[in-house]
This record gives C-alpha cells, sequence and structure tokens, in this order.
C-alpha cells in the first residue's frame, strides 16, 4: 500500500490529469468547434460570413437547410456549440440600409438627392447566434467579438463602396478596391533563444506538479513510521544505543529523501518516454540538469521535513495520516498543482506564496519552460 501511494498513486495523477487537461491548455487554433450554419440569403452577404468563418480556422462548419425552431433544438441537445442564422434577403436589408445612410450624408452636405434621403423605412439586420446551454461568457464573448468584427468591416467596405458609386468616380463598378486596414498589431517576440520557445502545454504543468505532489505524499508513510517507532519501544531502544540522535534521524531523512529522488525519476521518465504514447507532447526538461537535481533534492527535503514535523506532533497514526493527506492536498490547491497560479484570483495568489508546492513548481517551470539555471531557481530553492 505505501508503495502504491508513494510510486504508482504520482504515475497515474500524471497520466490522468495531462489527459485530461490537455485541450484547456492548448490554443484555440488547435480546436474545431462544431457550429451549425444555416445561410439563407442568396446574396453576397451571407457568402461573405461564411468565407469569414472558415478563414477564422477554429470552428467546424455544417450547413443545414433547417429551421430556426430546429436550430434552436439541435444546439440545445449539444449537437452543435454554436448556430448562426443569416436570414433571407440578408444582403438586400444591408445594401438597402447603407444606400439610404450614404443618401442622407450626402444630401446633409448637397451633394445628392433630398428626396431619398427622407425616406425612412431602412430595416435592421438581424443575425441570430445560438450558443448551447452552459456555454461559459468569455468564450461567448470572443466569438461574439471575433463576428462583429468582422461585420464592422463588411459594412464599413459597403459604405465605401456606395459613396463611390453616388459620387461617380473614376472606377468602373465592381472595381472599389478593398478597405484597406489603416493600424495593424505587430506581436515582438520576447524570446531570444530555442531552450525558451516552450509553452506551458499539460505535459510541461502537470509532470513536475504531480511529481512534486507524490513527493509530499511521503508525509503519511514517514509519520506513520515515526509514531509506530514510538509506540513498538523502537525509539527508546534507539535512544540507548551509543552515538547521537541526529544521526538516527538523519539516516531516516536519507532513507525517505532517496525514495522521494527515485519518484522523481520515474515521473520525469513518464513525462518523456511514456506521454507521447497517449498523444501528449514529450516533455521538455530544459538544459540544467544539475538545476533539476537541486531543486528536486531541495523539494525533498522539505518533503522529509514536513513528514518529521507531523510525526513529531500527533500522536497517532490517524491523527497523522488524515491530517498529512488533508494538509498536503490542501497547500497542493494553493501551490498551483490543480490549476496554474496565473488564473487563480488574486487572494489565492497571495496565499499561494505561503505553499513550499508552489516554490517548488516555481523552480521546476524556470527551468522546463524558461531556460533557467541554478541561479535562476537559487531563490525558491532557499524558500
Amino acid at each position: 500500500g505505501g508503495l502504491a501511494i508513494m510510486f504508482l498513486m504520482p504515475m497515474a495523477m500524471i497520466i490522468i490529469m495531462a489527459l485530461i487537461q490537455d485541450a484547456p491548455f492548448k490554443d484555440y487554433q488547435e480546436l474545431k468547434i462544431p457550429l451549425l450554419l444555416v445561410n439563407k440569403d442568396t446574396g453576397s452577404l451571407g457568402k461573405k460570413i461564411e468565407q469569414g468563418l472558415h478563414e477564422s480556422k477554429i470552428v467546424e462548419i455544417t450547413k443545414l437547410g433547417l429551421s430556426n425552431d430546429e436550430v434552436k433544438q439541435k444546439v440545445k441537445a449539444g449537437d452543435y456549440e454554436i448556430g448562426i442564422i443569416i436570414p433571407a434577403n440578408a444582403t438586400e436589408i444591408l445594401n438597402k440600409g447603407v444606400n439610404q445612410f450614404v443618401s442622407q450624408k450626402l444630401a446633409t452636405a448637397g451633394l445628392g438627392d433630398t428626396t431619398k434621403s427622407n425616406d425612412s423605412t431602412s430595416q435592421t439586420l438581424d443575425l441570430q447566434i445560438l450558443f448551447a446551454p452552459g456555454t461559459k461568457k468569455s468564450f461567448k464573448a470572443t466569438i461574439l467579438s471575433s463576428l462583429k468584427q468582422s461585420s464592422s468591416k463588411l459594412e464599413t467596405q459597403t459604405l465605401l463602396d456606395y459613396f463611390s458609386k453616388q459620387l461617380a468616380t473614376t472606377e468602373k463598378p465592381g472595381e472599389t478596391k478593398a478597405l484597406k486596414e489603416f493600424i495593424n498589431f505587430s506581436e515582438i517576440s520576447t524570446i531570444d533563444t530555442p531552450a525558451e520557445a516552450l509553452l506551458l502545454n499539460s505535459v510541461q504543468h502537470n509532470v513536475p506538479a504531480w511529481t512534486i505532489f507524490g513527493m509530499f505524499f511521503i508525509v503519511i508513510s514517514m509519520a506513520g513510521s515515526i509514531i509506530k517507532e514510538r509506540d513498538d519501544g523502537s525509539f527508546t531502544r534507539i535512544r540507548t544505543m551509543p552515538g547521537s540522535f541526529i544521526t538516527v534521524l538523519a539516516g531516516k531523512i536519507a532513507a525517505y529523501m532517496l525514495i522521494c529522488m527515485i519518484q522523481c525519476l520515474l515521473m520525469l521518465l513518464v513525462g518523456i518516454y511514456i506521454l507521447p504514447h497517449l498523444g501528449l507532447p514529450t516533455l521538455q526538461i530544459g538544459n540544467s540538469v544539475s538545476g533539476i537535481i537541486i531543486a528536486s533534492l531541495c523539494t525533498a527535503l522539505a518533503a522529509t521535513g514536513y513528514g518529521v514535523m507531523v510525526g513529531t506532533i500527533f500522536t497517532t497514526h490517524q491523527q497523522a495520516s488524515t491530517f498529512g493527506a488533508l494538509s498536503v492536498v490542501i497547500l497542493a490547491a494553493l501551490g498551483g498543482i490543480w490549476i496554474p497560479v496565473y488564473i487563480m484570483p488574486e487572494t489565492i495568489q497571495t496565499l499561494a506564496e505561503c505553499s513550499p508546492l508552489y516554490w517548488s513548481l516555481s523552480a521546476f517551470h524556470k527551468i522546463f519552460l524558461n531556460g533557467g539555471t541554478i541561479s535562476t531557481i537559487v531563490i525558491y530553492c532557499l524558500k
């Protein structure tokens, strides 16, 4: 049972959690969100919206000729994450509204026919968007923002076409130049070397995270051993033997530290050799093997020190095992083992600074993700 807790449980947790969290860690560009599109428009607007959805590369479009109620039922049932309904005559409604707007503006400037500008029968174009129940608000906001950006550009291009037509430019019909984007965003990379090009994915997070969790779970076995020796008289017999008690304690700590280091090695091997066969990325351990060894030794010292403390404070095995397990789980939750600390509330991020599992995980992330060395992680090791 002890061997299973120390070795099999962390290995199982790494595999399970890496598989579960693989999709959330992936870039949206790697996902394909099922989208049901009902395009009742026969003009250019429907075609341009469909083209924009295809170019986004994050949706898998299914086109069906369904009624509004049928679309609603399919999205509600979870067959599709998103449903979009483009009404009939959408192009005609848009063109009419834009034409009226242009005529009004030109008439105000004394360049157009005032009789056309007085027509107030313009109709608003409504595109219906349906989301599956339970869809997160942040996801809805992202999709709606993307659609509004595309539709805004389309409206502006249509306005430009009508202004050109009304002002009788030298351009031939249908040859209006596409609207040029005057503001562009250029991404400047902060990565200087290939070693820094590693991204936080489910493997890079879960392998060190659950390795640390497994190492700290040694508190149950270690505290139980200390209490057992105290209860059955072994501790008294050891104290009567020649030599320093520090030697005895150091021997116990050294033995359990060796187990922690074996745990760490096995978990890293799982990330490098087993997880890739399950369709997950290979664990990248960076370039500082010495840094990994130092971080592992400091984590093992913290875990065994915690075990000695629990075994000293509590008097029964039940007390030590219950407190040890619950406290490690709480420290793991605070330390970013379950989910990365940066997506937690600000209050929890402050509390995370109190968790030794957070210090250890930060050290491993510095090495695995940022090309860190011993000098980079020394502050976490000292903690």
